[in-house]
Parts: structure tokens; sequence; C-alpha cells
């Protein structure tokens, strides 16, 4: 059974805001100018791997979610007149009947230093413990500093995979 989830709003400190909500079917534009955004090298962390395009079935899956097992939050900006642009997005996904999620989190590269990634994160959280699910992890490159302290200071706890230096599981108990 799938929570409720309410949008909330947040200051970006210069006097504008951005919401946070659930993905919607139309967003695929707006998630195309994301990844669009993103430098190569946040490109790497995010997919581990070098990618120029965002491939069809992820776009597909990203956008039509199996809300019992998965939920995919985006932080959004309005300018102006200018539509609504996705400056961050963060996404859990679950096997069927188990209680464990990975999620993965990506925030646009002129956005990274306003607590985005950290709401985005709160808010699929506390989604997820709302879903009756028992615990969260991630698999994050070794050499991602910043993702690793903003999941360390949510509460994760962080483990070597023993036969892969490259990545390190973080796991958080709901």
């Amino acid at each position: 059974m799938s929570a409720v989830f309410i949008n909330k709003s947040y200051s970006l400190g210069n006097g504008s805001a951005y919401l946070i909500r659930p993905i919607q079917s139309n967003d695929k534009e707006r998630i195309i100018g994301l990844f669009n955004h993103l430098s190569p090298g946040s490109r790497y962390l995010r997919f581990a791997h070098a990618i120029s395009k965002l491939p069809d079935d992820f776009l597909e899956d990203i956008l039509h979610l199996d809300y019992a097992t998965e939920m995919a939050l985006v932080a959004v900006i309005q300018t102006g007149t200018e539509p609504e642009e996705i400056i961050g997005i963060a996404r859990y996904v679950s096997p069927p009947n188990q209680r464990v999620c990975e999620f993965s989190l990506s925030v646009s590269d002129s956005h990274t230093t306003h607590g985005i990634g950290t709401h985005l994160m709160i808010d699929l959280i506390a989604h997820a413990k709302e879903n009756g699910l028992q615990e969260m992890v991630g698999y994050v490159l070794s050499n991602n500093p910043k993702m690793l302290h903003l999941v360390s200071e949510l509460g994760f706890k962080t483990s070597k995979i023993n036969d892969d230096p490259d990545f390190k599981i973080v796991s958080l108990p709901l």
C-alpha cells in the first residue's frame, strides 16, 4: 500500500524556493534536462560508468512506477514564465515481497550546495518507512566523498564490499 506524499517546499536561500513532489508521467523532458545539466563527472558518479544519454528503458522505468515497490521524488523550481525545471531526483526500488529498497540520487551540478539532496533523501526515507520497508541500501562509488558524507549525516552505515574496492555499500534500518 502506497503512502500519500505531500508536496513540500524548501528555500534555496536566495529568495527562491524549490518543491519536492512525486515524479509524474509527463516529466520525461524535464528528466532529460536534468541529465543534460550533469557534468560528465556527476554522470559517472551517479551511473558508475561514462554515459552520454539516458537509456530509453531507464526513462520508461522511472516514469511508470509500481508504487507498491518503488518511488521517485523530484525537486523542481519554477523560474519566471519558464516551465518547471527538475533540479534533483531521488528514487528507491525494492524487489517484490522484500522489505529492503535500493536508493539512487542525482542533483543538478548548479544546485549541489543547497541541501536539495538531503531534503530529497529525508523525504524518500520517510516514504519508504510509511510503505513498510525495513532497510534502505545504496551502492556508492568509493571516490564519491560528497555522497558518502551525505548518507553518513543521514545515519547510514558504510561497509566495504569484499570483492569490489570501487564501491561501498551504505545501509539504513528504517
